[in-house]
């Protein structure tokens, strides 16, 4: 009897382990299926679909400049519309590159490796810089996305 009872426990945590890894698969599944739709959105350039993708309440930085004013908090999603709008309207349009190099995902949590490069509208001057961003994904949408990237490589390349 002890060792049916035995038996019995070892296979139940057995199934609890894999349901376990099931579950977290499917976590990560979905965030890597999140944060790739909201990479992809940026191509049409349209900020209301780009937001759609973010939680209402969202954790959003990127780090503060003063001469860039999509930088900084933000803790809403209708914040969100006006900051892609605000950042495409300072670069030339087709100029830009975005080559992912990573994205690892740990169950919500996604951090994104890449080089950016773009070209400014007001100095014409363009600019090449790696990148990393920490999203986390909760229920299909984005509720953090913190950004961080070298704004000095920024600043100097939009002064004329």
């Amino acid at each position: 009897m002890k060792i049916i009872l035995l038996t019995l426990m070892l296979f139940k945590g057995f199934a609890s382990l894999s349901q376990n890894k099931n579950d977290r698969d499917a976590v990560e599944a979905a965030s890597r299926k999140t944060v790739s739709a909201f990479f992809d959105s940026f191509g049409e350039k349209n900020p209301d679909k780009i937001a759609s993708f973010i939680a209402e309440d969202v954790d959003w930085y990127i780090y503060e400049s003063k001469y860039f004013p999509w930088t900084g908090k933000r803790s809403k999603r209708s914040e969100i519309p006006q900051v892609f709008k605000t950042l495409f309207s300072y670069f030339v349009d087709g100029k830009e590159q975005f080559k992912m190099e990573a994205m690892l995902v740990d169950g919500n949590d996604v951090a994104i490796f890449a080089v950016l490069g773009r070209q400014f509208k007001l100095s014409g001057k363009s600019f090449t810089m790696p990148m990393a961003m920490h999203i986390k994904v909760e229920n299909g949408l984005i509720t953090k996305f913190y950004l961080y990237e070298q704004t000095k490589v920024l600043e100097k390349a939009f002064k004329k």
